[in-house]
């Protein structure tokens, strides 16, 4: 078990770091083909998009999860499977018509500076391909098949870098290109996921199940759109307050920062189905602990070498005012952490189907994020958006903390590492002027050593994998 679950890690893992390194491949395009005005409408289309994607999707892919597993036998499995599938693929025709109606007259109403023809028409269309591959992928995570995950995601991916690349240097399409370049590769996905479900499921819809997925997941629903709030409302915001350019300069900045989301899909991607098997479990607090001594260890570590090569990877991958963006890197981490502990908690809530509690807090938080936000933008901009942003997801944090039961926390812990992920790259950033060459050297050894300081901190010997994985704690099913 122990070889299959690290087997499983790193497949799941890869699927996660593949996407952002090609994110970061195409930062020094896209920030030479594109101005940074360009690159603020891209992310802030994406940014409305994320919440679109969170009530289109329902958190249906969370009810199957958690309920593929409790299914009598194989016949239901498939329904549940077909269910859910179609009715978000229903859901989301009449939902898209919706927003092409709607959207022109809220970016009206809202007074915003990006129109919606051809820009956010498009993000519609992609968003709509992308939520239909939730329960695709989905099916691979619940027959742990992290192979086949890892093939379909990445095939996709893959593709739509190439096409992205075709569109905007080959064929000068600027920022439209960014956009025509994922949709010529969502249609013909679309297809495959139809086959896949299709051949794997019973392919109609039980309305009686879709009724009980809807009560289960509604409750998480407002809890999803309040954690995205706070992440991703500062931008929103940001927009009535600051340039188009500086916006752009904030969104590549948070583009690197964001890059820690591969510790943290990847695990949460492997670690949720074995938690949420094992929560009833007599050894279920063992493998907690070990479990969550791990993910912090990787998120940390994550953590400060975003933090302390910020500078260095803007210096490489971006040109002309994008540059500036890698100060805010090592505050606009902290917010990354935050919520990368809070996702970790949010597992263990929803397993002790303490979902309603999660949408509470994650409304509360949602609701102290544009207060701050409005309070703090006006004076202070970027630097007002990441007070703000840190702030609610620490509220959030302190209150799941108290709420979910592991062994030993290491709050305190958690806390020196953070002051040293936002210290340690500003004060050597600021001392030290050397070349890049000698910066990696230093900086390497400076990484070097947060880890090895991580791992006496966390109590985590040489042998930490087999610690976690062995002794037969998660058994494989």
């Amino acid at each position: 078990m122990p070889q299959k679950l690290v087997k499983t890690t790193i497949y799941y893992s890869i699927g996660e770091i593949v996407p952002r390194i090609i994110s970061f491949l195409l930062l020094p395009i896209l920030t030479k083909y594109l101005t940074a005005d360009e690159y603020g409408i891209v992310s802030y289309t994406n940014s409305v998009m994320t919440f679109v994607f969170v009530i289109a999707a329902l958190s249906l892919n969370t009810f199957v999860l958690r309920h593929y597993y409790s299914s009598k036998d194989e016949n239901s499995r498939k329904e549940l499977i077909g269910s859910v599938f179609l009715f978000i693929f229903g859901f989301n025709c009449v939902l898209i018509f919706l927003q092409m109606f709607f959207f022109p007259m809220l970016i009206d109403a809202f007074n915003v500076n990006i129109p919606f023809k051809p820009y956010f028409q498009l993000a519609i269309l992609n968003n709509f391909f992308d939520v239909i591959s939730i329960i695709p992928l989905v099916l691979y995570r619940v027959k742990e098949n992290a192979k086949g995950f890892l093939i379909l995601s990445l095939s996709r991916t893959l593709l739509q870098f190439l096409m992205v690349y075709v569109f905007v240097v080959i064929y000068n399409q600027g920022l439209l290109g960014s956009y025509y370049g994922r949709l010529v590769i969502n249609i013909p996905f679309m297809f495959i996921y139809f086959y896949m479900i299709y051949k794997n499921s019973i392919f109609k819809i039980n309305f009686k199940l879709i009724k009980e997925a809807l009560h289960f997941t509604l409750p998480i629903l407002p809890g999803s759109l309040a954690f995205l709030f706070v992440s991703l409302s500062d931008r929103i915001i940001l927009e009535r307050y600051i340039s188009l350019n500086q916006l752009g300069v904030f969104s590549v900045a948070i583009t690197l920062a964001t890059v820690l989301n591969i510790v943290i899909q990847a695990l949460y991607k492997t670690f949720e189905p074995i938690l949420f098997k094992e929560y009833f479990n007599e050894n279920f607090q063992e493998t907690n602990l070990k479990l969550y001594k791990f993910y912090l260890l990787a998120l940390f570590a994550g953590a400060f070498g975003t933090s302390i090569f910020s500078k260095e990877i803007f210096v490489i991958a971006t040109s002309g005012a994008f540059r500036e963006g890698y100060k805010l890197v090592p505050l606009f981490i902290v917010s990354v952490v935050i919520a990368g502990i809070n996702t970790y908690l949010n597992i263990l809530m929803i397993a002790n189907k303490k979902q309603k509690m999660v949408s509470l807090v994650s409304i509360i938080s949602a609701v102290f994020s544009v207060i701050l936000n409005l309070i703090l933008i006006p004076y202070y901009g970027c630097y007002g958006a990441i007070i703000a942003s840190a702030v609610s997801f620490l509220f959030s944090n302190i209150i799941f903390q108290y709420h979910t039961v592991i062994s030993k926390k290491y709050i305190i812990t958690q806390l020196v590492l953070i002051v040293q992920i936002v210290l340690i790259p500003i004060v050597y950033d600021e001392l030290f002027d050397l070349n890049i060459a000698a910066n990696f050297v230093f900086k390497i050894i400076i990484f070097i050593f947060f880890i090895f300081l991580s791992f006496k901190l966390f109590n985590i010997d040489l042998n930490f994998v087999k610690l976690i994985f062995a002794r037969n704690n998660i058994k494989e099913e």
